[in-house]
């Protein structure tokens, strides 16, 4: 793949660093109480150029969406031969828990969870990341069977999640935690592979 031009480049860096320092204000002021032209000054640019690269407040917050979402759909497609469809799914989700068990970071939960909007925009976004992978297995597995197991496979990280909270305040041990984050994804994931194979 051939290396980005200096102008592509360009949008990238401003990108990133309008991105940024949005996040540094969500986390310091709270999503609510910044305003577009605060992110402007922070990043030195105008508020035209934010709303250029990001066409409403939320996706400064959700910047990686479209990243993802890619992610998501590489991983449908990431298979060897011989391995069920949701075999890449599997290696993605214990990947995201093996990286990083408590979930995002304290300071995006805790901007998420300061505001209904960015909650609303999050559940959105997470039922268009679920209709995407849910359309890419329907090619194999048809539409009604790839919408269920969509639906299961997205309904994994939050319970894993929830569970990890209550360990954490139980005093479990980060390792330990780690451990069963790991062992409930997979007993997730076997109990779907084990419904394909009864409707195959």
């Amino acid at each position: 793949m051939a290396e980005p031009g200096l102008r592509e480049r360009k949008k990238r860096e401003t990108r990133t660093r309008i991105a940024d320092a949005a996040l540094r204000l969500f986390a310091d002021r709270g999503f609510d109480r910044t305003t577009v032209a605060e992110v402007a000054a922070a990043a030195d640019v105008s508020v035209k150029t934010v709303f250029n690269y990001f066409p409403a407040k939320e996706d400064l917050f959700f910047d990686r969406s479209e990243e993802i979402e890619q992610s998501w759909l590489q991983a449908v497609a990431d298979r060897q031969p011989g391995e069920g469809p949701l075999a890449g799914l599997r290696r993605r989700s214990l990947g995201r828990f093996e990286d990083h068990p408590g979930g995002p970071t304290a300071h995006f939960r805790r901007v998420l969870a300061g505001s209904a909007l960015l909650q609303a925009r999050g559940q959105q976004m997470w039922a268009v990341h679920e209709d995407a992978v849910a359309a890419a297995l329907a090619s194999e597995l048809g539409e009604l069977t790839g919408q269920v197991l969509a639906h299961q496979v997205f309904s994994v990280h939050p319970l894993v999640l929830r569970k990890v909270e209550q360990w954490t305040q139980d005093g479990v041990g980060d390792d330990e935690v780690r451990d069963r984050a790991l062992a409930l994804v997979n007993q997730a994931f076997d109990l779907m592979d084990r419904s394909i194979s009864n409707v195959s």
